[in-house]
């Protein structure tokens, strides 16, 4: 991959990573939204995003990514965002 490539992509997450910090520090002002719904709305809507662009990349819309899961992951990528989201508040 091209050094130009990488350093776009590296600063697109980096851009992402910080939007999506701030965005949550939004959203936990008192009175908009609980550190539960927050973690529920940012973990749906990442499952929903990263579907879409499974159904949008992979040939015969995704049918080659229906394998099971990995639980322990999905454990790891929630004590994660639960952790983030409560030290927020």
């Amino acid at each position: 991959m091209a050094q130009g490539r990488v350093f776009m992509l590296t600063a697109l997450a980096m851009l992402a990573f910080a939007a999506n910090s701030m965005l949550c520090r939004m959203a936990l002002k008192p009175g908009l939204l609980d550190p539960a719904s927050c973690i529920s709305l940012r973990l749906a809507s990442g499952a929903l995003m990263l579907w879409l662009l499974l159904r949008i990349r992979a040939p015969g819309g995704g049918a080659a990514f229906r394998r099971g899961g990995d639980w322990t992951s999905a454990l790891a990528l929630f004590v994660y965002a639960a952790a983030f989201t409560f030290a927020y508040v």
